[in-house]
């Protein structure tokens, strides 16, 4: 089994749609998943999106917004 992280980047960087959590990932590590997203024009769903900063929030937008979903519900 591979490693999580790394299986997720790898399913990412083919165009997957992929659902992840705010509270696990850190925003560098968010930004890098929608490039890898993005490059490939899958989707990518970041859920308790309440969790980042607005700044931090429109940081990861700017790199692929068509791709983002970002959910707030709780």
């Amino acid at each position: 089994m591979l490693d999580k992280p790394l299986a997720l980047m790898q399913l990412a960087s083919v165009g997957s749609n992929v659902v992840v959590d705010a509270n696990t990932k850190s925003v560098p590590e968010l930004i890098q998943l929608v490039g890898a997203v993005g490059r490939r024009q899958g989707h990518i769903t970041i859920k308790n999106a309440h969790a980042k900063s607005t700044i931090d929030l429109m940081t990861i937008a700017k790199v692929y917004l068509r791709c983002i979903t970002f959910d707030f519900t709780a």
